[in-house]
């Protein structure tokens, strides 16, 4: 019996894991579709990543007021806060100026897995499943179809792709990190938004144009980029991420996100009349494919490895 309940406990944190990683698949489709819009506007890339962490420090305070600051690990916390904080969001911005949602979302959401199953093997042990390593193939296979439109080569978009790649590998080591280092959701929820915001503060006020860019802007979209960036992005898909990394794990997490591509299309086609082409839908398709291997061997291995009742 009490194993029969510790197996339903452990089933039912991996489906809120599940559940908590799609729902951070919508949130992150949003957000780059939002993110493409947004700078358009008045706002910079610098000007959006200071206002995402001050707005979730601002959220996220009574948290870090009833924190043990006495064991506060700084070596560890800055690198887990940065890894997933400023510079991620820095260059990811920077490369969504140059390109397309659609793209951008194939390279940071279809290589994340690829990615984040490197780095935990290399670097932390981890084993990776074949099932992953066919996820892989296909992710592959969708970056190198997005890449084939001639409009696109050339100098500027391939700056945007590698900006947008070490963005992703940024990720890719938080991910890894937060799951060898078993990290706390409220470790990170207090760690990412004061570091983020002690690091950006200083930079943000030396080389922007201060409040202006944001008092450019009509209140009803200053609004929605708050509100979004700073507290949708940044503190509620923080702790829907960070809570999915620690049910279901950093690779499983990482291809579950790998659906985002898809979504991407499709809410940057109605909100920014964004089409995407031919081979841009083909790599998108194998990004979905590829998530489909990898849930449908996971289930077959279990199937196969399972004892038989006697």
């Amino acid at each position: 019996m009490r194993q029969a309940l510790l197996r339903l406990s452990v089933n039912h944190t991996k489906l809120l894991g599940v559940l908590a990683a799609f729902t951070m698949m919508l949130i992150w489709s949003g957000w780059i579709v939002s993110s493409r819009q947004g700078l358009t506007t008045t706002l910079s890339p610098l000007d959006i990543t200071w206002m995402r962490f001050v707005v979730a420090s601002l959220v996220t305070l009574p948290i870090a007021l009833s924190y043990h600051w006495r064991t506060f690990p700084v070596r560890k916390a800055c690198f887990i806060a940065l890894s997933y904080g400023a510079p991620y969001a820095w260059l990811a911005y920077l490369g969504l100026i140059i390109t397309p949602s659609a793209n951008a979302s194939v390279i940071i959401n279809g290589g994340l897995p690829v990615a984040t199953s490197l780095i935990a093997v290399l670097f932390f042990g981890a084993r990776v499943t074949k099932g992953v390593i066919l996820l892989i193939g296909f992710i592959f296979l969708a970056n190198i179809l997005t890449f084939m439109d001639a409009e696109l080569f050339n100098r500027r978009y391939f700056i945007g792709v590698s900006l947008l790649a070490v963005a992703t590998v940024s990720l890719a080591i938080y991910m890894a990190a937060v799951k060898a280092w078993e990290v706390s959701v409220k470790d990170i929820m207090v760690w990412v938004p004061l570091i983020n915001t002690a690091v950006m503060t200083p930079i943000w006020l030396i080389f922007s144009d201060g409040l202006t860019s944001f008092t450019s802007l009509p209140v009803n979209e200053l609004l929605f980029h708050v509100i979004y960036q700073g507290v949708i992005v940044s503190v509620v898909a923080l702790f829907l991420f960070s809570f999915a990394i620690r049910a279901i794990g950093a690779v499983a997490s990482s291809v579950l996100m790998a659906f985002v591509p898809s979504v991407t299309a499709v809410l940057a086609l109605v909100f920014n009349n964004e089409v995407p082409n031919s081979l841009q839908w083909l790599g998108i398709a194998c990004c979905s494919i590829g998530l489909i291997i990898y849930s449908s061997w996971d289930i077959f291995r279990k199937k196969i490895t399972r004892p038989k009742n006697r």
